[in-house]
């Protein structure tokens, strides 16, 4: 769900305009900084599995510390920590937290599966990115479409600069088709 999250903070600086960019974007992809960072060290793996080659829906994935519902708690409370600290705004701390959870929530829509905490752990979400990948896509799309309303809504967007946004956040998703 990278544009998805991206989208997300259309709306957080709609709600939040003086919020910086680079804060939303940390805090709504903060737990896959943190995924990169630890497949990085060897600590979650994310594989290709399948010999027609690496996609969304052949990875197997073990991202229990960045993505799990446990961590979670602390992934969201040190996003609003970060952006409490850069900025020292409560406003700002909170629509950081707010990303940082609805980019989870996301994912439990639209991603990989999760579970509570760790593999021998209850599983959450729906693992759409294996069993449906064409409806992760779409709720992806649409969640981006709903974000871009919500942005230009009102606003003095040209024509050319909505319909931009528009095809990035809903159309170019469904690019992961053919990856």
């Amino acid at each position: 769900m990278i544009l998805g999250h991206a989208a997300t903070t259309l709306v957080a600086k709609r709600a939040a305009p003086d919020m910086p960019w680079w804060l939303l974007l940390v805090s709504a992809f903060l737990i896959d900084i943190a995924m990169f960072s630890f497949v990085a060290l060897g600590i979650e793996t994310m594989e290709p599995t399948g010999a027609e080659g690496p996609s969304l829906a052949t990875n197997m994935t073990e991202i229990t510390i960045s993505h799990d519902l446990v961590p979670q708690i602390g992934w969201t409370l040190l996003a609003g920590g970060i952006a409490f600290g850069v900025t020292r705004r409560r406003a700002f701390a909170l629509s950081a937290m707010a990303l940082s959870l609805g980019h989870w929530l996301g994912d439990l829509v639209a991603g990989y599966g999760h579970h509570v905490f760790g593999p021998d752990s209850h599983p959450i979400g729906t693992d759409w990115y294996h069993v449906n990948l064409p409806a992760a896509l779409t709720f992806e799309a649409t969640l981006g479409v709903l974000c871009v309303l919500v942005f230009t809504r009102g606003q003095s967007f040209s024509p050319g600069a909505r319909l931009g946004l528009y095809g990035l956040f809903g159309v170019l998703p469904f690019a992961f088709l053919v990856i």
